[in-house]
């Protein structure tokens, strides 16, 4: 748990926080875990080419996604099936967006949290 990007304030990036772990704690190995589905879109992000230097990605897949080669350096990723995991965090954001419900999605307290702050809405 860290609350780096909390006090760093306005626009923050994944190389932002990543650059901030490092230099706290500059002999630690550190993870990226993500979905498959992100880490596919990654090489998109800002300064994506600094991003496997400051970390290991992984990749965790989703029952009936596959990662295809999107031009991922070679030993900067891994990738984990885990089968029981079939909830999108951008399905669940859709489905906010038109009207639907998460409930059972994600946990009571992010639904309010949502609902309270009126997350997602017509994205």
């Amino acid at each position: 748990m860290s609350r780096i990007d909390i006090d760093r304030g306005g626009p923050t990036y994944t190389t932002d926080t990543l650059r901030d772990l490092r230099a706290l704690n500059p002999d630690a190995d550190l993870f990226f875990i993500t979905g498959a589905d992100a880490l596919g879109a990654i090489l998109t992000w800002r300064d994506a080419e600094e991003l496997f230097s400051l970390a290991h990605f992984i990749g965790v897949t989703r029952p009936g996604h596959t990662l295809t080669d999107p031009g991922l350096p070679e030993g900067g990723v891994s990738l984990i099936e885990v089968p029981a995991l079939a909830i999108s965090s951008t399905d669940c954001r859709a489905r906010v967006a038109k009207g639907d419900p998460v409930w059972y999605l994600v946990p009571d307290g992010v639904v309010r949290y949502i609902d309270k702050r009126e997350l997602y809405r017509g994205e």
